[in-house]
């Protein structure tokens, strides 16, 4: 039956994905990485967010992109930054995602 179920989630959960990510002509991986620039300039402005990649490159060798690859490394590297206020910037992140894959 756990089987069943965890099929039935991943198969909604694709089928969510598919419609919202086909709708807009993005693939996952690119809708994650604008929604969480675009997050980032909202709330910190673009002077701020050309700051935050230039410095992540520079000391951690970490691209917007591995916000995806290597998300963990990412969002350390964002800690190392904002310290615990990194939790309040992913939660809005993790909100706005969680609102685009509703539509």
């Amino acid at each position: 039956i756990n089987l069943h179920v965890e099929r039935k989630i991943l198969i909604d959960l694709i089928k969510s994905y598919g419609k919202f990510f086909n709708q807009e002509e993005l693939n996952l991986e690119n809708a994650i990485i604008n929604i969480i620039e675009s997050k980032l300039r909202e709330i910190l402005g673009e002077p701020v967010v050309q700051a935050i990649k230039n410095y992540l490159e520079e000391k951690f060798s970490l691209k917007l992109v591995d916000a995806i690859e290597k998300p963990e490394e990412f969002f350390d590297g964002l800690g190392k930054i904002f310290g615990k206020s990194v939790c309040t910037i992913e939660k809005l992140i993790l909100k706005e995602i969680q609102e685009k894959l509703k539509r």
